[in-house]
């Protein structure tokens, strides 16, 4: 009796500081985001794109580190427009100068959301992932082929990657060190694309960014295409789990 009192009290315990931990986690972010809202409006137009690349350079040495923590801020915080940060990276720092730090952005970024999501565990997931996109891509979670799924999923633009980062992260199959790195690859091909855009166009080299520019809007097509795929797979498992459910209450 006394060793189940004990881990009753002690999942209550266990419970109440996850509860605790996400509050916690929740006014963080939620703070972090309100200070974060100038940055996001700045982010999504071309003078304010321009404000923050006079802004970082007034930063002098320390403006490449100023930008991998914008990077990593993009990556916690997924409502930060993805896009346009690589895109200040290729016109401040040059083609390779903007894509290692992009890189780096993104792994750290990665790797902070991966141990919240370790500390804090599912109700983390559920704050930051819908429960539609949960069942759609739950696959990566489990499943034949996950860590080819989950490379194929970050190579892609126009997949929900910020909020798929905290979904892998609950995947307790993967070493996080391998994870890390199939998630910053799959990202490389297009963040190369958009960093070495960023630099032609403020070269003024046009019809090289034109060029980057359609290869980004065929890779997010094919991503738009394989997320229908996903949507139509996961509306098919929902419809044989409810007809599934219906035939045995039938039977009942």
């Amino acid at each position: 009796m006394k060793n189940k009192t004990s881990k009753k009290t002690s999942d209550k315990k266990i419970s109440r500081k996850t509860i605790f931990s996400l509050i916690a986690v929740v006014v963080v972010f939620a703070v972090v985001s309100v200070a974060m809202l100038p940055l996001i409006h700045l982010l999504s137009s071309e003078h304010g794109q321009q404000v923050i690349i006079d802004k970082m350079q007034s930063f002098g040495i320390f403006a490449p580190l100023l930008f991998v923590l914008l990077q990593v801020l993009q990556v916690v915080i997924a409502v930060i427009p993805g896009g346009p940060v690589p895109i200040i990276g290729g016109i401040l720092f040059g083609q390779w100068g903007g894509l290692f730090l992009s890189l780096a952005g993104f792994f750290l970024g990665t790797v902070l959301v991966y141990y919240l999501v370790q500390w804090i565990g599912r109700p983390l997931v559920d704050r930051f992932v819908s429960e539609s996109h949960f069942k759609k891509f739950d696959f990566l979670l489990d499943g034949k082929r996950t860590e080819l799924l989950i490379f194929l999923v970050f190579l892609l633009p126009g997949l929900p990657k910020d909020a798929l980062t905290y979904l892998v992260s609950f995947n307790p199959k993967i070493k996080p060190m391998y994870l890390f790195f199939l998630t910053t690859l799959g990202r490389t091909p297009a963040t190369v694309l958009t960093v070495f855009m960023g630099k032609s166009l403020w070269e003024g080299n046009y019809i090289l960014t034109i060029v980057l520019a359609g290869v980004i809007v065929l890779l997010a097509a094919a991503g738009i295409f394989i997320k229908r795929k996903v949507d139509k797979r996961a509306a098919q498992k929902h419809q044989l789990s409810d007809e599934t459910a219906d035939n045995k209450y039938g039977k009942e």
